[in-house]
């Protein structure tokens, strides 16, 4: 069985949101992170309706500071040009000598996403289609090793590219899937390196994690093709109403909605270190191998994020280890 990885979510949105020298300092909390025994660190985009650091400006901070610890993004939507991503996860790779995961979504329908989009200058409801087609560029670039490579799709065009440096990895990093609708699911199985939605329910995650799981078999991939993960939020805490305090703070200062609200399309959990790994293991019951875990903090401060993240090395860590 493969060993389960526990990973946790740089504060890209917390140290914009604080203004002060928080952004500088993300790679140290990188290096926290390792020495605390994380297994990743991972970063979100949303440039505009929910701003935040660059996520992979941040990863190549964090790529500076660390040895061993995967540098994940969590997730990039398809707002760049395919051979400028190629490049950029192309030259991290490297960077980080080989230790990047590219996860990919499309940006949470809302009418905030939608004006992002627009200011980017794209179609909202094209953004599927660019996504697939940004991936298929990114895998021949990154395939082709410096050689040229041409491509007509319906957004985007190449004609004799050649892209370096090339991947550290063979083949350029493993490309995540986040989204967890039928079509998605198949491709998932079929295409993807990883899935890693952010379900509410551990009984959601099951279900999805068994179609990818189909789709995987049916294109006769191996069972180690795609890595069950999941992007949770977890607070711990003394006592369950504690936990539950910090993540109303929390939610509302990060979106502005009730926590109520966001529990509605994200799995949330907020008790003690106990209540918080069963709820956890849940999910490792259902096929999650790789949890991605978010750290709510009553205050968007640094300082807030560095004790949420050595308490939960603490605390939580030892018990998922013995999953």
């Amino acid at each position: 069985m493969t060993a389960l990885k526990v990973g946790i979510v740089l504060p890209g949105r917390e140290s914009v949101v604080d203004d002060g020298p928080y952004p500088a300092n993300l790679a140290s909390i990188a290096g926290l992170a390792e020495d605390c025994g994380f297994d990743s660190v991972w970063a979100g985009e949303s440039p505009l309706a929910r701003s935040r650091m660059n996520p992979l400006l941040a990863l190549t901070a964090a790529a500076t500071a660390t040895e061993r610890i995967q540098l994940g993004t969590a997730v990039l939507m398809p707002l760049r040009p395919p051979v400028h991503l190629a490049h950029e996860l192309a030259c991290l790779d490297r960077i980080s000598n080989g230790r990047l995961v590219a996860g990919i979504g499309s940006g949470f329908a809302s009418p905030a996403t939608e004006r992002e989009f627009a200011n980017y200058g794209l179609d909202f409801t094209t953004r599927f289609r660019r996504m697939r087609e940004t991936v298929e560029i990114c895998q021949a670039l990154w395939t082709a090793q410096g050689g040229p490579v041409s491509y007509e799709g319906t957004h985007f065009q190449l004609k004799d590219a050649a892209l370096l440096p090339n991947p550290a990895q063979p083949g350029g990093p493993p490309l995540w899937i986040a989204h967890s609708g039928p079509k998605m699911l198949q491709r998932a199985g079929r295409q993807f390196d990883g899935w890693m939605p952010t379900s509410t329910t551990p009984e959601k995650y099951g279900e999805g994690w068994q179609q990818v799981a189909a789709a995987r078999d049916e294109a006769r991939r191996p069972s180690t093709a795609v890595t069950g993960a999941v992007y949770l939020s977890v607070a711990v805490d003394r006592t369950q109403q504690k936990a539950e305090d910090t993540l109303w703070s929390y939610f509302r200062a990060y979106y502005g909605l009730p926590l109520t609200t966001m529990r509605t399309t994200q799995g949330i959990c907020g008790g003690t270190p106990e209540q918080v790994a069963d709820w956890l293991t849940q999910y490792v019951k259902k096929g999650a191998r790789h949890l991605i875990l978010r750290l709510p903090t009553g205050e968007l401060t640094e300082r807030k994020y560095r004790d949420a993240v050595q308490r939960t090395a603490d605390e939580l860590l030892p018990l998922l280890r013995g999953l």
